[in-house]
C-alpha cells in the first residue's frame, strides 16, 4: 500500500516514477491535494485505474445538489466541473448567503449569530458532508469526507454508500 499527500507536480512525477519501473501496490491512496488537481486527472487519470482519493467534493448522484451545482458550474464556465477547492468553496459561500438571509441584515453581529445558529442537513450540502453545524469554537461539527476512485480517468465516490455511485474495486489496477 502507498499514500500519498503531493502537491499536484509531485503526484504527476510519483505516477510516472511509479509506472517507469512497473510497481503496483495493492491499494494506491491519495489524501485528496495534488491527486485531485484538475491538471492530474486530465494527465494521469486513465493512467491511475482504481487510485483512491479522500476528498471533501464529487458530484455523486444525479439529482443530488452536488450534482446540479457541478452541471450548472460546468455549464456556466465552459469547463471543467467543481472539484474539492471549488465544491468547499462553493458550500462557504451557501453558508454564508444562508446565514445573512436569516441574520435579515448585513451587520457582523446579527451574521455571526446566525451562522452560530446554522443547522444544515446533509441534502443540502455541495461538498460532501454530512452537514453544517458550528460549534462553540466555530468548527463545523458535520465535516466529514468522501471516498473516491478513479474509474475511466475520473474520480467517482465510492463511499460513504449514500454518495456512492459505484463500489470499491480492488486491488489497485493502475498501469
Amino acid at each position: 500500500m502507498a499514500i500519498f499527500i503531493s502537491y499536484t507536480s509531485d503526484a504527476i512525477l510519483y505516477t510516472k516514477t511509479m509506472k517507469e519501473l512497473n510497481w503496483k501496490p495493492a491499494i494506491l491512496i491519495a489524501d485528496d491535494a495534488g491527486f485531485n488537481d484538475p491538471k492530474y486527472v486530465k494527465e494521469m487519470g486513465s493512467q491511475v485505474e482504481g487510485l483512491i482519493s479522500r476528498t471533501s467534493f464529487a458530484a455523486g448522484k444525479p439529482g443530488s445538489v452536488a450534482a446540479i451545482c457541478d452541471v450548472l458550474y460546468k455549464k456556466k464556465t465552459g469547463g471543467d466541473g467543481l472539484d474539492d477547492t471549488s465544491g468547499r468553496g462553493l458550500q462557504g459561500m451557501f453558508v454564508l448567503l444562508d446565514a445573512i438571509n436569516r441574520a435579515g441584515s448585513a451587520e457582523p453581529a446579527k451574521i455571526q449569530a446566525a451562522l452560530m445558529a446554522t443547522d444544515l442537513k446533509k441534502e443540502q450540502m455541495v461538498a460532501g458532508y454530512s452537514g453544517v453545524k458550528f460549534d462553540a469554537k466555530g468548527q463545523n461539527q458535520l465535516a466529514s469526507s468522501i471516498i473516491t476512485q478513479m474509474r475511466g480517468g475520473q474520480y467517482v465516490p465510492v463511499w460513504p454508500k449514500a454518495n456512492a455511485t459505484a463500489d470499491l474495486m480492488l486491488p489497485y489496477k493502475g498501469w
